[in-house]
């Protein structure tokens, strides 16, 4: 059998011994624990230790931020053992392992016929490209091929459902039944089995054009079945949402209607490959409370070889950081002669010149266009998510973003200067988690008008609850006294898509501890009871039920501020500041003050480690191109999530993971601050932070769930959209356009360009 080793780049793969994709035709991948290296060892530093003193005559270097702290270190080969031994001796050594071979067989490719003219997903030099040139999609397939859970709606022309490359893996609303004429489960849409046709107002998704079709085929043509192509992932979801006519052209109001249609249906990522019109307000609302739901929209930079930094160009310029823009390469990694580019508004680039893929009536053509470039980053952020998907969206789009391969044709051109590489995206994530078949809670957050009145708990669920389900008696809390304190409601907050709860009860001020409990008989919409314990059983009493504590006593805060700042914050580099806390004081209530000068601060992630060693994520690039972070204070009881504020940041927001988690622990000890600059080209400086420190206020202990933060990822928001509106100029509708270049292949009938800079097309 012929071999290669997987390439890996920044950190080597980390593939489980027992990986197998024999489901999908693979042998398992093989992890020899017998072959290595004698001359590598990979160690792995603790976080909150420095490196150690590396034995003589050795070399080190680091394997890059994907794996913070992993060292390759360069040995001789006779004294491997012995110094690796010595290594795991160290206190500050995590673990010291041998660089194992990786092996795959090059010859388990999927059996598509067309396979070997995808050149986007494996560049062998075919037609005179440059080896390598591509997405490493073998490379990622090694480790998933998608599950066939991921819901991905194609706004667009529609879709040809019927295709055989593409049949399997169409979106199926099973809570409706097909021809009966009833808008069974009740979203406003009748017979809407496969989607919707926004265009022509019925139920019948299916493309009369050619280019949604085409696209989908790159996302998700089903992969080894010895039927034309394969597409990024071999098994998921497309949901038809057709916006744009036969002749590719459509309405504001038939993308909002789409979008809004995509979140409440469960769609987790959308493909945008389209533009024409100008700034539209509606679109702007719609995108920005899809964010809110942890909807990715993933758009077409455009095909006027323009620059989008100068010339806006939308729906790819709309400045909120759940929309992911995309400029097209060719197969020997130049910028596409058509594309569109930003170096502050697009965000990478994916192969988007003679692009094969399906189209309609079981036929497969070639495009060129950013269209086709976006569907290879849209099959790629599925792929994350789906092996991550306990991440927000911002995660996993910072995870695409940061495996990019950089190339010379795109510094300057793309924020990251770089071409997706799916492979390196998905290295070491591992098989898909699977998910328990129950909703758990994830966070209790106490409500209340000041830190010693207690009036209600916000509770956050895994997954959307069906509110029938759950009501006052689901709920039991008791007071210092033991007595039972009556619930006076239960209700959803009404853009959550019924993922946050509210639970109200009279206002409490007597000091001592109060014990809520929820559940189980609390049930998802599929009708599944919690499953809190994450076993293969639901609804198990008390196994299954919430318990949160709650200490309400009198208190005074102590605020420490920190004695080493300013500090410079480098280019693409990180900093970290200390605050010693010599008292040995018992954490209720944290809140973190941060203030920092800095250009651009989507470039910024700021975490905080306690002195147990804690990490606490304050904000992950969040803020777009907007400025500073000007006496902003972190506080797990604020009205706005960081994730939803913009730049400038001022005010009080909760942060990204929970500050609650070190209640109850001692403040005694080094915490450390951690500002990390992940793009070029922005500098700024952190002034100053200060910890807020109360003395015994709230300390909320978690019974039997595990986790204090929220999934913004599953929920589900049909209200987050406004309600459909056409945007139009004074004499004219804003027509839309299809995302593909003028540059398509002979082979199929040309479409219409998309405008980008997005110009108005009128009627």
């Amino acid at each position: 059998m012929e071999v290669r080793l997987l390439e890996c780049l920044e950190s080597r793969c980390v593939l489980s011994a027992t990986s197998s994709l024999g489901s999908v035709g693979f042998d398992s991948l093989v992890l020899d624990g017998t072959v290595a290296d004698p001359s590598k060892i990979l160690v792995q530093i603790r976080p909150e230790a420095p490196a150690p003193a590396w034995p003589s005559g050795v070399e080190a270097k680091p394997l890059g931020e994907l794996v913070s702290g992993l060292w390759e270190v360069t040995v001789d080969p006779t004294l491997s053992s012995t110094i690796m031994a010595g290594l795991r001796m160290d206190p500050a050594v995590l673990y010291a392992e041998p660089d194992y071979q990786v092996t795959v067989d090059a010859d388990r490719l999927p059996n598509d016929p067309n396979f070997s003219s995808l050149w986007g997903m494996n560049n062998t030099g075919q037609a005179g490209g440059v080896v390598d040139a591509d997405i490493d999609a073998p490379q990622a397939w090694g480790v998933s091929v998608g599950s066939g859970a991921t819901v991905i709606a194609v706004i667009d022309t529609g879709i040809d459902y019927r295709h055989p490359d593409l049949a399997a893996n169409i979106w199926t609303n099973t809570d409706e039944i097909a021809g009966n004429g009833i808008d069974d489960d009740r979203n406003g849409y009748v017979d809407d089995i496969r989607g919707y046709d926004f265009a022509n107002n019925d139920a019948d998704p299916l493309d009369d054009n050619g280019h949604g079709t085409h696209v989908s085929g790159t996302i998700a043509a089903v992969g080894n079945n010895g039927v034309g192509v394969a597409g990024v992932l071999w098994n998921a979801k497309l949901m038809a949402l057709k916006f744009l006519n036969a002749s590719g052209s459509g309405s504001v109001s038939g993308a909002v209607a789409a979008l809004n249609y995509a979140v409440a249906n469960g769609a987790v990522i959308s493909n945008n490959s389209w533009g024409g019109g100008g700034f539209s307000s509606a679109l702007d609302t719609a995108i920005r409370n899809a964010r809110a739901a942890g909807h990715i929209f993933v758009a077409a930079a455009g095909n006027a070889g323009a620059n989008n930094n100068t010339t806006a160009n939308y729906p790819a310029n709309y400045n909120y950081d759940n929309v992911v823009a995309v400029a097209a390469v060719d197969r020997s990694n130049n910028l596409a002669s058509f594309s569109n580019y930003g170096s502050t508004s697009v965000e990478l680039a994916a192969p988007g010149v003679a692009i094969l893929s399906t189209t309609p009536n079981g036929t497969y053509s070639t495009y060129d266009g950013t269209s086709m470039a976006t569907p290879h980053v849209t099959g790629a952020l599925a792929l994350v998510r789906e092996l991550r998907p306990d991440w927000t969206y911002r995660q996993v789009i910072d995870r695409v973003l940061a495996t990019v391969d950089p190339l010379t044709s795109l510094q300057g051109k793309t924020i990251t200067g770089g071409r997706l590489n799916v492979g390196r995206a998905v290295d070491g994530l591992g098989t898909p988690a699977t998910d328990a078949t129950g909703p758990r809670v994830l966070s209790a957050r106490k409500l209340g008008p000041s830190d010693s009145v207690m009036d209600g708990v916000e509770l956050t669920f895994s997954e959307a609850i069906n509110a029938a389900s759950f009501t006052t008696s689901d709920v039991t809390l008791t007071g210092p006294s033991g007595a039972a304190i009556p619930i006076s409601s239960v209700l959803p907050v009404t853009t959550s898509g019924n993922t946050v709860f509210n639970v109200r009860f009279a206002s409490q001020s007597a000091l001592g501890v109060y014990t809520i409990r929820v559940g189980p008989a609390v049930n998802d919409l599929a009708g599944n009871p919690m499953n809190q314990n994450q076993n293969a059983i639901n609804g198990e009493s008390p196994a299954d039920q919430y318990v949160a504590t709650y200490n309400l006593s009198s208190s005074s805060s102590t605020t420490f501020r920190s004695a080493d700042t300013p500090l410079a914050i480098p280019d693409g580099g990180a900093i970290t500041s200390r605050i010693v806390v010599s008292q040995n004081l018992r954490i209720n209530d944290l809140n973190v003050s941060l203030n920092i000068s800095h250009t651009y601060d989507r470039d910024l992630t700021v975490t905080l480690t306690s002195p147990t060693g804690q990490v606490i994520t304050l904000v992950n690039r969040r803020g777009g191109a907007g400025d500073n972070f000007s006496n902003t204070v972190f506080d797990d009881q604020a009205a706005t999530a960081i994730a939803l504020g913009g730049a400038p940041f001022s005010g009080s927001y909760r942060p990204e993971t929970a500050l609650n988690v070190v209640n109850g622990t001692s403040a005694q000890g080094t915490w450390t601050l951690t500002v990390r600059d992940q793009a070029l080209l922005d500098v700024g400086a952190l002034n100053a932070w200060s910890l807020v420190i109360e003395g015994a206020v709230i300390s909320q202990s978690i019974g039997q769930s595990s986790s204090t933060s929220s999934d913004p990822n599953l929920a589900a928001a049909a209200s987050l959209i406004p309600a459909p509106s056409k945007t139009s100029s004074p004499d004219g509708a804003w027509m839309w356009n299809l995302g593909q270049s003028s540059h398509d292949s002979p082979t199929q009938s040309e479409l219409p360009p998309i405008a980008r800079p997005r110009t108005l097309f009128r009627r």
